[in-house]
């Protein structure tokens, strides 16, 4: 087995969900991790004693002097405007954030000599409705939301500064990633609002009577992904996905049977125009390219998932 190289990497949004456990794998490798994220850390943004810490907006000025000090040797960008409805409301913002606030960080490490830039980017927002299932990786896409023609930019961003400047380059889209830590705002992960309401015994709405699907990714596996990644000469898109649909109301009947507790519940409209029926992605490319593919089932994600939150559920008071 060839050993892999140890690097110095920045992690963007790296107290988030994704990052923060993407962090502690980084470091468990033996890697060294330099983190910008403009929250302070906090239950969901656990800070990890053996990362360095900028607090800080990515699209910063500061954030050039933290490249010129760090002098990281690959950047994973993982920071961004999360939310589909959210974007839809207001898609100026949204593209300040994924597009513009984006760019700037790409030319930064670009002209700072950064090795290689690996973008977080979105399976589910980027495909829209495209009528193959499993979706494989597509260049040309038709996002539904200003969410994802947002990540849809950035990433043809990163594709022509790779070309240009001869750049590593790659954008792993992933499929809706689900875990310990997840947030607790409706539009940021349906298992983390789902697992929280059960855990305290609220009432539980789903939209779209239940009826859509989508493919849901365990987040230690998503963060192998990038681990593998790093290493890896390839360049373009990956799907990182299990490869499996399962419908939302079904997603719930599973984690109330994980729970153990009867949960009252209510079939409501979708919420947005922005939402898309049907998501399962391809993960043929990422085996092949990568040698990754997801360890856990969707059941076992879910009981790590429900455990953490049944054993944190004193923080999810308003």
């Amino acid at each position: 087995m060839i050993k892999k190289k140890l690097k110095k990497v920045l992690v963007t949004g790296g107290l988030g969900f994704i990052g923060s456990n993407l962090v502690d794998a980084l470091i468990d490798h033996g890697h060294k991790v330099v983190v910008i994220d403009r929250n302070k850390p906090g239950i969901f943004k656990p800070e990890n004693s053996k990362a360095k810490y900028y607090q800080m907006d990515f699209g910063s000025p500061e954030v050039k002097k933290v490249f010129q000090k760090e002098k990281p040797e690959v950047v994973l960008h993982m920071a961004a405007q999360i939310s589909v409805p959210k974007s839809v409301a207001d898609p100026v913002g949204d593209a300040e954030n994924n597009i513009l606030k984006s760019l700037g960080l790409l030319e930064i490490a670009r002209k700072s000599g950064v090795k290689r830039f690996l973008f977080a980017s979105s399976g589910g927002a980027i495909y829209g409705d495209y009528p193959v299932f499993p979706t494989p990786e597509l260049r040309s896409v038709k996002p539904l939301s200003p969410y994802g023609i947002g990540k849809q930019a950035f990433e043809y961003h990163l594709l022509q500064a790779g070309n240009e400047h001869g750049f590593s380059t790659m954008i792993l889209r992933m499929a809706n990633v689900y875990g310990p830590r997840q947030g607790l705002k409706g539009d940021s992960g349906v298992v983390g609002v789902f697992c929280k309401k059960i855990a305290l015994g609220e009432p539980i709405e789903i939209f779209n009577k239940g009826k859509e699907t989508r493919d849901f990714i365990f987040v230690g596996d998503a963060v192998e992904a990038f681990h593998e990644a790093i290493d890896s000469n390839e360049i373009g898109f990956v799907n990182i996905s299990s490869g499996r649909e399962i419908k939302i109301k079904d997603l719930f009947s599973t984690l109330v049977k994980i729970s153990g507790k009867k949960v009252d519940f209510k079939l409501s409209p979708p919420r947005s125009k922005g939402e898309i029926l049907r998501s399962v992605l391809s993960n043929r490319l990422a085996k092949k390219k990568l040698g990754w593919q997801p360890k856990n089932s969707l059941e076992e994600g879910l009981k790590k998932t429900y455990a953490w939150f049944e054993k944190n559920k004193e923080y999810f008071h308003d």
